[in-house]
């Protein structure tokens, strides 16, 4: 499968530092870590990030999620 884009961290260095800053401010919010956690994975897929998928689904597992 090709993935549809080019990983956006690629294109545009800069937006793993927006990205973090956007994961961190959610981290105060009423959602739950597993829902932000699936936010994120399902995000990856769209993108294509290999790397960034098998991050999310690992951060998955450790929290007691199922595949």
């Amino acid at each position: 499968m090709q993935p549809r884009m080019k990983s956006p961290l690629a294109i545009l260095p800069d937006a793993l530092k927006a990205l973090l800053a956007v994961d961190k401010a959610t981290e105060a919010s009423e959602l739950p870590l597993v829902t932000r956690k699936l936010v994120h994975l399902r995000a990856s897929q769209i993108n294509g990030c290999g790397f960034c998928n098998d991050m999310h689904a690992k951060e998955l597992k450790k929290a007691n999620e199922k595949d």
